[in-house]
């Protein structure tokens, strides 16, 4: 199907003011689909099938009373569920073909719109929960470098989208718990914010920016203060190699790392298991969910909420200094440490002498009882 002059620019003005917005790429993207799709399913596609129209006809007959707006989103509902298409695809394409009207200058009104147009309704699935036994499973069977996408996932609660844009500026190793600073430009609600990550993670970025960028501990390493540090890092078999700053879009960057997640899970019996819903258990986004169901039983639902850029309750509200985050992270790290001997031995350490004191204590209570003459129950029995 042609295209016109006309309704290419009305497009792309659209998604111009839609990327201003938000500066999302797979904002952008998800909502051309919604209007040209390759399957043939977009609203475009629709319309000239239905009523051998174009969007910017349909809007001139809808201005002059010929067409209903309502009657029109209605059918393209049933169209896409004809198609197979989820109740939460159908929903955000609806949302994309909503704006692009009242773009072309139609009138949708929210009120009339939840009265003439049904939607199907979104079902919840419940997903089997990520573990720490999962974790260190998965950790056992993926490259070094998807073993610090994960740690560093898990310890921070980021997005897959803000680890790849993620520089090395934007890290402080000399603060505990290592603080990164998430710029707003790099996060989906467009708003800086700090988190951090466990000395387990800390240990494994470390390693991985040696092995694959040449960072030094200590030194300013200022030729990598604006690389990508999840980006490109095949390396080049001479001394003279520098880090590629050239970095493809950091959708791309994404879908890469998925694919070879996924690719990876698929070989090992057990890690391709998939939710009722057909999605993987296995995932970028579940290690997010365990850090925030982690933190939030260890340091309470604000705390996690804030550290992962979810905005609660009254959150206008919700202030801390940085120290504070802090202390209060590393209340969080223990639970959070996968597999850290280091970590385990201080634990066993501390419970080891917590039970010596007790056990001191114990004896020093017997005697005492014995002395004035109270009988105590043989607790040997």
């Amino acid at each position: 199907m042609m295209q016109n002059p006309e309704q290419v620019n009305a497009l792309e003005d659209y998604l111009s003011s839609l990327y201003i917005l938000s500066h999302s790429e797979s904002t952008v993207s998800s909502y051309r689909m919604a209007i040209i799709n390759k399957n043939k399913v977009g609203f475009r596609d629709f319309l000239h099938q239905k009523y051998n129209l174009d969007e910017i006809q349909l809007a001139d007959k809808i201005k002059n009373g010929d067409l209903d707006t309502y009657k029109i989103l209605k059918e393209f509902v049933i169209f896409l569920d004809k198609f197979g298409y989820k109740p939460k695809s159908i929903q955000g394409r609806m949302a994309a073909v909503k704006g692009y009207l009242r773009h072309l200058g139609v009138k949708v009104h929210s009120e009339d719109y939840k009265q003439n147009v049904r939607l199907p309704k979104t079902l919840r699935h419940r997903e089997e929960p990520m573990t720490k036994e999962i974790i260190l499973r998965v950790l056992r069977n993926v490259p070094p470098k998807i073993q610090t996408v994960i740690l560093v996932l898990t310890a921070s609660g980021m997005r897959i989208g803000e680890l790849v844009q993620l520089k090395l500026s934007d890290i402080d190793f000399g603060t505990n718990p290592t603080t990164i600073r998430l710029r707003a430009e790099t996060t989906k609600t467009r708003e800086a914010r700090e988190t951090f990550l466990t000395s387990e993670a800390t240990n494994s970025l470390k390693d991985y920016l040696r092995r694959y960028f040449g960072w030094k501990d200590g030194q300013e390493n200022e030729h990598l203060k604006d690389v990508a540090i999840f980006g490109r890092t095949s390396l080049v078999k001479s001394k003279k190699r520098t880090p590629d700053t050239k970095q493809s879009s950091y959708l791309l960057m994404s879908g890469l790392l998925m694919k070879i997640l996924s690719y990876y899970l698929d070989k090992v019996p057990g890690l391709d298991n998939k939710n009722s819903n057909g999605r993987r258990v296995i995932h970028f986004h579940a290690f997010r969910k365990f850090f925030r169901t982690t933190v939030g039983n260890v340091c309470g639902r604000d705390f996690a909420e804030s550290l992962i850029g979810h905005h609660f309750y009254m959150d206008t509200y919700y202030n801390m200094t940085s120290e504070k985050q802090r202390e209060m992270y590393l209340k969080a790290e223990p639970y959070l440490t996968i597999s850290d001997a280091t970590k385990m031995e201080s634990s066993l350490k501390y419970l080891s002498e917590k039970y010596q004191k007790l056990e001191a204590k114990y004896n020093n209570l017997m005697m005492r009882l014995d002395e004035i003459s109270i009988p105590t129950p043989n607790m040997s029995q």
